[in-house]
């Protein structure tokens, strides 16, 4: 799975490149497949799933949350379509801080993931807050038990 989410990472940044000659762009828009001994990988990522793949890969230090991704995609690339760009940053494992930027103002939301007790399927909570950055850096993270 990290050299999927690799791949995808890779196929974005090519994507990206500003020097592009429209023979170039031509073959990025064609279906392009990798042989990765039995599996095939597509690399044609829609702007959705190449955002999650970049805050998974890149932000999230390789997360393989496929449930997180989802939201990502389908909540946060919405919701971010009048901002500049996003930052993403974990505070726990089921908590993020997302920060969306446009022209130097930035707005903060909570994102957590929740467990349904009935149905055991995981929901997300998407939420503006006044906590900013340095807020979640400048909290001590505690990797032991309470009590030791």
């Amino acid at each position: 799975m990290k050299y999927l989410i690799l791949l995808f990472t890779f196929a974005f940044l090519v994507s990206c490149s500003k020097d592009e000659t429209p023979e170039t762009q031509k073959q990025n828009q064609q279906k392009v497949t990798q042989d990765e001994g039995d599996e095939q990988v597509e690399l044609n990522l829609s702007p959705e799933e190449k955002f999650s793949a970049a805050i998974l890969v890149d932000f999230l230090g390789d997360s393989e949350d496929e449930d997180l991704a989802s939201f990502l995609e389908t909540e946060v690339f919405k919701q971010g379509a009048n901002f500049n760009g996003a930052s993403v940053v974990e505070v726990t494992p089921s908590t993020w801080l997302v920060s969306l930027e446009k022209g130097g103002a930035v707005k903060n939301y909570i994102l957590q993931k929740y467990v349904d007790f009935k149905t055991n399927e995981y929901y997300f909570t998407f939420k503006e807050t006044t906590l900013n950055i340095s807020d979640v850096v400048s909290r001590p993270k505690s990797k032991s038990p309470a009590g030791e």
